[in-house]
């Protein structure tokens, strides 16, 4: 999975397109897809004129500096205040002009047949930003910046970006691409950039020595990478200032001042900015290069001596032939036909597969979110996005994209058109040509349908003048009506048809392309998208939830089946009974029989139960179907009077808890940081195996006083239910072969074979519900004792999958991180990649000696009293997970974050970089379930809160322990008494965070 994202920032052209812009990334947000992205930001140009690239990153980056500064981080300058943070910026400026049926969503949002987010197609964005994620966070933060408008596929080669200042990211081409483009010159050693090019010519090519022996030259992709002092060195340039009190300043006739006010020739940031990074660059060059006017002369020069310190790089990638959308043209060239299949794997770098696509008659047809029963295309390719149609006939060359008609749509060859719906519910028709592109000027070449507009006008019967007006372009022709009454197209079709104009065109008010984008009703344009994409996929919605790429994807589906009636959503569960059997992968069986669980509610309540029950049977299966039990006994390798002795730390969780829980760590991974604490000096978990003479089982536990013999398998007939005492040690006696797992074999040869019987005795000094992992370590000593009485050795982290194949044993909806926390000593964080088997790997923590002190004197373990089983909170947690419940998704999400943050500020000696990602982990938690938190435990921290400096609950919450944090040691002290002079319960104590650096131990004696 990819890193996380603290900004994600898009500029537009104008504020028209950047509420396109927002309305689109807000969807995605709603949906979860953008879970891993802490803030987003949309920056449209300043005062509605184009600014340039260059201008547009310096402005935006003032943006994200006052975001930063408003969410009190403190920072001594620039390069402090951006350090930690990663930046991905998209460069998506533009009208559209080229790709006019995308022009109200922004070409950015240009659908492409890949699967994003349920049935509904993907776009541009989409794949952009997984392939730019692809690529390692750079250390100590960065700024990512790429052109919104080509997929590189970089995900294919991910070049790492790393070392100091900018490097830039270039793709070997042959010289006629390079005259095209920007163009590096690498120095005789190394990475280093000796000069930057801006379409050069041949000569100038040869002349800088850019050239290689192949022929070829370092082209530039747009990719770009900032670390924090060279974007401080940029702002810096540009008369951006942090001010003492924090206050994020421009200065005044400073570039950023300047492109603030629009009072500067665009600034680009391929030209302008990158011209100025080389080493060799000389100022008088330089600024003699740049456009040419005097205004950019004084901001300029300051940019370029404010840069001359920041080294320059540049890294190769080999990803072929980039997806660039960007004209009517190129998108039907480029999704359908003979490039589309070449450059599929380019499509599918992002690991999304593509969309199948339909050969209809003796064309090629990509429909996406599109509901068309019978489609023809006569020769050629066809693109069609968003259509409802009972059958079209498409001559070729076509694209057509928001056309919801009753009956047939028949278009020639050549022909695009697309729909607009705009405020009031009224929908605009727009005809094109496949190269019409809206922003040449009509009485300078410009055409519409592949003719000269004058030559159209003639044909029509209209004068030019009754429809140019604007910049006399066709993006400001005022050709478009709302539908008719009864003929949809009769307002559009004679366009085409190369009729006259009729009489219902010239009577009706007519508006331009621009206006029509500045009026669309983008809250419809997606609504409506969503609808025809959930129709297109509800009779298939089992096999929707089964290819779900992500928690968006199947989110959609089961939004719908829990949306339906109550025949829908019966025919669907009905449905789906033959097709469980088939779904081999049980996380994947898991969520589909969650919805239908959701889907049945009000229809028949024990179907719905016996679903859900299904559905956690489910993620139990994914667990243990990769945990095989023993088949046979093993012989005993310890004597009769020896014992077996093994005993453990507890754990306090300090960052990233539930992360590590089946089935979420199966499909995303798990990232926890914990500590192994003793209790007043002692390990609180304790068990003892002997060897038995006569053919019996004795379950002793010390804390609970009771006793259990098993002397027959029916006597662990039980063994699965959790709330029995002596459960756990049933079911680890059966997973480490001691006792058999057949219900129909015999215990006493089984035991005869191992050499005697089982003694087992448990002590556990924490009771149960503490939330400081006891039933989990608990489990772990016992697997670990009971192997070395046969002789085993797991490593940890075999002893660790083992405890989590138990906890599925009994049903507990456990994951890694409890056992992990008792079986290694010490501060650490475990990680485990998405996959059905999960290997924690852990590392330890190397926590500065003064932050250890200072934890133990200013903290406290609070057991507040309260018991509460994990089994319930744990429960609601997986089952939120299940149903993809988009403020659990987007917690977990953020859980990860949270113990790599958690993991730095220890190993920094970070004590409020601590403090704060304890609250952050206890306000996740609360996130994925608000019944986690007690309202006594918040009453609690009021009462102390002139003591406190933060706290949270540990484990799964619901009762248990607290971890508190005190302001300093005399807040401490003053804390621990008052606990211990007036008890908030009768059964309440405070401990002292006491670290253990070893973790289990197991001896015989």
């Amino acid at each position: 999975m990819s890193a996380p994202i603290d900004w994600l920032v898009l500029t537009a052209a104008n504020r028209r397109q950047a509420k396109a812009y927002a309305s689109q990334v807000a969807a995605r947000a709603e949906r979860g897809a953008l879970a891993r992205t802490k803030g987003i930001l949309v920056v449209p140009d300043a005062c509605e004129r184009r600014i340039g690239s260059g201008a547009a990153t310096v402005l935006a980056l003032v943006q994200v500096a006052r975001q930063i500064v408003a969410r009190g981080k403190k920072a001594r300058d620039l390069a402090q205040l951006f350090g930690g943070e990663r930046i991905v910026m998209l460069h998506s400026g533009g009208d559209s002009r080229r790709l006019p049926m995308y022009a109200a969503e922004g070409k950015l949002f240009a659908s492409v047949p890949v699967r994003a987010a349920g049935a509904r197609c993907g776009t541009v964005f989409d794949l952009l930003l997984r392939d730019l994620l692809a690529l390692a966070p750079r250390e100590g933060g960065e700024l990512l910046v790429g052109a919104g408008d080509a997929v590189l596929g970089i995900a294919r080669d991910p070049v790492r970006l790393d070392g100091e200042g900018v490097v830039g990211v270039a793709q070997r081409a042959g010289l006629e691409r390079a005259m095209r483009h920007g163009v590096f010159v690498r120095a005789s050693k190394g990475e280093a950039v000796a000069a930057f090019l801006q379409k050069p010519t041949e000569k100038e090519l040869r002349a800088s020595k850019a050239v290689a022996r192949d022929g070829t030259a370092l082209v530039d992709t747009g990719l770009l990478s900032f670390d924090p002092a060279s974007v401080a060195a940029l702002l810096a340039g540009a008369g951006v200032r942090l001010a003492r009190t924090g206050e994020i300043t421009l200065a005044k006739g400073g570039l950023a001042d300047l492109a603030s006010r629009a009072e500067l020739p665009p600034v680009d940031l391929y030209r302008e900015i990158l011209m100025a990074l080389p080493a060799g660059a000389r100022r008088d060059a330089y600024l003699a290069r740049g456009a040419g006017d005097r205004r950019l002369a004084k901001p300029l020069g300051a940019l370029f001596d404010a840069m001359r310190g920041v080294g320059f790089r540049v890294k190769t990638a080999e990803i072929g032939e980039f997806l660039h959308i960007g004209s009517t043209r190129e998108l039907l060239e480029s999704l359908v036909g003979a490039r589309a299949h070449a450059r599929a794997f380019g499509l599918a770098c992002a690991s999304v597969p593509l969309a199948p696509r339909v050969v209809a008659g003796k064309g090629e047809l990509v429909a996406l979110d599109s509901m068309v029963p019978e489609a023809r295309v006569s020769q050629g390719a066809a693109f069609v996005d968003r259509v409802i149609a009972d059958r079209i006939e498409l001559g070729g060359e076509n694209v057509v994209v928001g056309v919801e008609v009753p009956g047939a749509l028949s278009l020639p060859r050549g022909v695009s058109l697309f729909g607009l719906p705009v405020h009031g519910q009224v929908g605009v028709f727009v005809a094109c040509g496949l190269d019409d592109d809206f922003k040449t000027r009509l009485d300078e070449g410009g055409t519409l349908l592949g003719l000269p507009f004058a030559e159209f006008a003639r044909r029509a019967g209209i004068a030019a003048d009754e429809c140019i007006s604007g910049d006399g372009t066709l993006w400001d022709a005022r050709l478009w009506c709302a539908v008719g009454s009864e003929d949809p197209f009769s307002r559009v079709r004679w366009m085409w048809e190369g009729s006259r104009a009729p009489e219902e065109w010239r009577r009706a008010p007519r508006i331009s392309l621009r206006e029509l984008v500045e009026h669309a009703d983008l809250e419809e344009i997606a609504e409506r998208r969503d609808a025809v994409a959930l129709g297109a996929l509800w009779p298939n919605a089992v096999d929707a939830l089964v290819g779900a790429v992500d928690a968006a994807d199947a989110r959609v589906v089961h939004e719908r089946l829990a949306a339906g009636s109550s025949d829908e959503r019966a025919l669907a569960v009905n449905a789906a009974a033959d097709r469980l059997a088939s779904i081999a992968d049980p996380v994947a069986r898991a969520h589909v029989l969650a919805s239908l669980s959701v889907a049945s509610r009000g229809l028949d309540e024990q179907v719905a139960a016996d679903l859900r029950a299904g559905a956690f049977g489910a993620v139990g299966e994914a667990v243990l179907s990769r945990f095989e039990l023993p088949r046979a006994p093993e012989r005993a390798a310890i004597l009769h009077d020896q014992a077996v002795w093994t005993s453990a730390p507890v754990r306090v969780d300090l960052a990233g808890g539930w992360s590590d829980t089946p089935p979420i760590c199966n499909e995303v991974g798990g990232s926890v940081v914990n500590v192994a604490v003793t209790l007043r000096g002692q390990l609180p978990i304790q068990v003892v195996a002997k060897l038995e003479d006569e053919p019996v089982i004795r379950i002793t536990s010390t804390d609970a006083g009771q006793t259990r013999e098993i002397r027959t398998m029916a006597d662990l007939a039980e063994r699965g239910d959790p709330s029995r005492w002596s459960s756990l040690a049933e079911s680890a006696l059966v997973l480490t072969g001691l006792a058999p797992g057949d219900p129909k074999a015999s215990l006493a040869k089984w035991l005869e074979k191992v050499g005697g019987g089982v003694s087992l005795t448990m002590f556990s000094a924490v009771p149960k519900g503490s939330g400081l992992g006891t039933s989990s370590i608990l489990g772990a000593a016992t697997i670990r004792c009971l192997d070395r009485v046969v002789g085993r050795e797991r490593s940890a982290h075999e002893l660790v999958t083992a405890t989590s194949a138990l906890e599925q044993m009994l049903s507990t909806r456990g994951g890694w991180q409890d056992q992990v926390g008792g079986v290694v000593g010490g501060f650490k964080i475990a990680r485990t990649a998405a996959g059905a088997q999960q290997f924690p790997s852990v590392a330890a923590i190397a926590v500065p000696e003064a932050l250890c002190a200072r934890l133990r004197e200013r903290s406290l373990l609070y057991f507040t009293g309260e018991r509460r089983m994990a089994k319930n909170i744990l429960e609601n947690v997986v089952w939120n997970w299940l149903v993809h419940e988009p403020a659990a998704v987007r917690a977990v999400e953020r859980l990860r974050t949270n113990a790599e943050r958690m993991r730095a500020a220890l190993a920094a000696g970070d004590l409020d970089g601590f403090s704060g990602e304890l609250a952050e982990y206890a306000k996740r938690k609360r996130q994925i379930d608000p019944g986690s938190c007690p309202k006594a435990f918040d009453d609690l921290a009021r009462s102390w809160e002139r003591e406190l400096a933060g706290w949270c609950f540990a484990g799964a919450g619901g009762g248990g322990f607290m971890l508190l944090l005190a302001r300093d040691e005399r807040a401490a002290r003053s804390l621990r008494a008052r606990i211990e002079r007036d008890p908030p319960h009768p059964r309440a104590r405070a401990f002292d965070l006491e670290v253990d650096p070893v973790g289990l131990r197991c001896a015989v004696l």
